[in-house]
């Protein structure tokens, strides 16, 4: 039943085009692979940034509701959308939908350094991902996040990343290909920027 409604919600985003056109089934097993990749430990805190269509944040509290879950979106007909679709599918308990800039989010002092990880999946270039995510993330938090199916060099650069205070990326080939990173130094209070300055000025 929970399937079901899983898949009628993640049509309803595409009606409304909050994800592509593609095959619905192909969609799912990305986020079931994305969770995969991420191995969140039993109850623990994450949050799927940029949850948009709810790929692969509904799949992830269908599937594992022992989780504390926030879906974090900018748009508040996006997060809407997330939130019916919550109840739709029965996957409410422990998942929270907030409407918010990330960049700004990360400040507040509820959210700041909260999460055991965090998912990403289009969310935006590695760098402004990076920004946006790294403050979330607790002491040992992971930034997992969703790749294109051919490497690229340089796209996750070390030093940028130990600035951030993460540690060297680790590559999950898949397919799906995913790349894993750990916070292994909490970052700078002004970590991350403002949207604006994140946009027009990437870190790499």
């Amino acid at each position: 039943m929970r399937q079901a409604a899983l898949v009628a919600a993640l049509r309803r985003a595409q009606v409304l085009g909050h994800i592509g056109a593609g095959d619905i089934d192909n969609y799912i097993q990305h986020a079931q692979a994305h969770l995969q990749a991420a191995q969140p430990a039993q109850n623990s805190k994450w949050c799927d940034l940029g949850s948009g269509g709810g790929l692969p944040g509904l799949v992830v509290a269908a599937e594992r509701p022992d989780l504390e879950l926030t879906l974090l979106d900018r748009s508040v007909v996006r997060t809407q959308f997330l939130a019916d679709a919550l109840r739709d599918i029965g996957a409410e308990e422990n998942v929270e939908v907030v409407t918010s800039d990330a960049s700004e989010l990360a400040h507040h002092p509820s959210y700041r350094a909260l999460y055991d990880g965090v998912f990403s999946r289009s969310f935006g270039p590695p760098s402004v991902t990076v920004e946006c995510a790294v403050a979330l993330l607790s002491l040992g938090g992971r930034l997992v996040v969703s790749e294109p199916p051919e490497p690229a060099e340089d796209r996750w650069p070390t030093q940028p990343l130990r600035t951030m205070g993460l540690d060297h990326p680790t590559v999950i080939e898949g397919p799906p290909r995913f790349v894993s990173m750990s916070l292994v130094e909490f970052p700078d209070i002004g970590v991350p920027r403002k949207w604006t300055r994140i946009s027009k000025n990437p870190l790499f």
